[in-house]
């Protein structure tokens, strides 16, 4: 089963990287911007997110001392987290309005390119996690 590195945003704006006046996230913004919480094993990235939703992971509150220890706000894995492939690909959490049976959207984190735009952040193509 393939393994899952886990980043939550240290500061959420529940907004997508790029979206609402939020700069796009890149690799190298990473880790100003996100924490590693976790390695989980999933079938896929839907699974991942299920499996870090608070309700699943943390039903009692067992996460609380972890979240607070890396001084975090939100125990469900959320827009704008991140998860890392066993291919070492970083993917941001888009949208989680739609249901899961709809696939979830997520988008590639890449390196720093020159200037990335806001309008080059609109003209991403997100990928469903349902494979």
């Amino acid at each position: 089963m393939p393994v899952y590195q886990v980043y939550y945003a240290r500061r959420p704006t529940y907004f997508a990287s790029g979206q609402l006046g939020t700069p796009l996230l890149t690799v190298s913004r990473l880790p100003d911007t996100h924490v590693h919480l976790t390695t989980i094993q999933a079938q896929n990235r839907a699974d991942a997110w299920l499996q870090m939703q608070g309700e699943n992971w943390s039903p009692h509150g067992e996460a609380r001392p972890l979240i607070e220890m890396l001084d975090l706000t939100h125990t469900s894995m959320s827009v704008g987290d991140v998860l890392r492939d066993e291919d070492g690909v970083y993917w941001e959490c888009l949208d989680t309005s739609t249901t899961l049976s709809a696939g979830l959207g997520w988008r590639r984190v890449e390196g720093d390119t020159a200037e990335a735009t806001l309008e080059e952040a609109a003209d991403v193509l997100h990928e469903k996690a349902a494979r």
